[in-house]
């Protein structure tokens, strides 16, 4: 005989009504109730039972906001690839402090979870662990979220990167990245930018060749504004993403400099838009379509059981010469 939902109670130390709700998909049940559940259910092997109506793979892609327009292609490629795939799609925003969201996972058969921003919440990783579901972190790096990634060498993309306006003979290289926490994509960034200026002796000075914000064209914007307000010295600036790149150049023409006679510019990300504004912006690219290729083929394709834990997967990036960059003649 199976594991039932009174086995479930006796070992949880609840009710076997409160079990019933929890998997019904109640928000009445509370958290550390919930916790306790979800524990006795792991432990006992205990899989809910799914109507045949409900009974279809489906794959949540977790999203903050589509303010990146990164994110937006990342969602327009994993929409366009879908239907090669026997799955269904839901595309489930997230909001810091909503639980919501567990109502999906109790009620759908979630074959897999793709998510896009590093910095997600802690314990909406852990329910979804908990509950044995492939969770895959698409574009950036997951070394603490203990689940698989695919990405780009983002610390060797940024030291390429930084040698190539070195390279271009620039010292004064302004770089504007995003508010980075411990081992993401952004602090890799960095690393790799650093390595690059140590290797020309040159020092890094993070209060002098850094502006932190966000990396939306609006963001690219400000923090060029306030770079140029505090007399900051620079012939090229390294943008983190290519609409804060886009951002950036608009400032700098409002301020009288052309791109790139006066200031070199280089973004990162390689999205259509790179290629559309003028002058063409040169870039770091990433391949999302086969980013979300490898993703897809690991939720769908794989089956459960034969999948490998903590997979790793980093594809090739390429630095694309444009327009927006050229050789310093002389030093400011």
């Amino acid at each position: 005989m199976g594991v039932t939902i009174r086995d479930i109670a006796k070992l949880a130390q609840v009710s076997p009504a409160t079990v019933s709700r929890y998997f019904s998909g109640s928000t009445i049940v509370g958290a550390e109730l919930s916790k306790k559940i979800e524990a006795a259910a792991t432990q006992l092997g205990y899989v809910p039972t799914r109507t045949t109506k409900r009974n279809l793979g489906v794959i949540i892609v977790l999203v903050p906001h589509l303010q990146l327009g990164y994110f937006s292609e990342v969602l327009r490629e994993i929409i366009k690839q879908m239907p090669k795939y026997r799955c269904k799609l839901m595309i489930l925003p997230t909001t810091p402090g909503d639980d919501s969201y567990k109502s999906f996972f109790k009620e759908l058969y979630i074959h897999g979870v793709i998510y896009l921003e590093e910095d997600i919440d802690a314990d909406m990783l852990r329910y979804i662990r908990a509950k044995n579901i492939k969770i895959i972190m698409l574009g950036g790096a997951a070394y603490e979220s203990h689940c698989d990634y695919v990405h780009i060498n983002d610390m060797a993309a940024a030291y390429e990167g930084m040698r190539y306006l070195l390279d271009l003979n620039h010292r004064d290289i302004l770089i504007l990245g995003d508010y980075t926490h411990h081992f993401s994509s952004g602090a890799q960034r960095l690393i790799g930018c650093q390595q690059a200026l140590k290797e020309y002796n040159l020092t890094y000075d993070e209060g002098k060749i850094v502006e932190f914000g966000e990396l939306t064209c609006e963001g690219g914007y400000r923090s060029m504004k306030k770079a140029l307000q505090q007399g900051k010295k620079f012939t090229a600036v390294f943008a983190f993403s290519d609409e804060s790149a886009i951002g950036a150049i608009s400032a700098l023409a409002e301020s009288g400099l052309k791109v790139p006679r006066d200031i070199s510019v280089l973004g990162f990300d390689g999205i259509p838009i790179s290629e559309k504004v003028v002058p063409k912006l040169s870039t770091i690219y990433q391949p999302i379509d086969k980013m979300v290729e490898w993703t897809l083929d690991t939720l769908c394709k794989v089956d459960e059981k034969d999948r490998p834990e903590n997979m790793e997967y980093t594809l090739p990036y390429k630095l694309l010469e444009r327009e927006t960059c050229i050789r310093r003649e002389e030093q400011l």
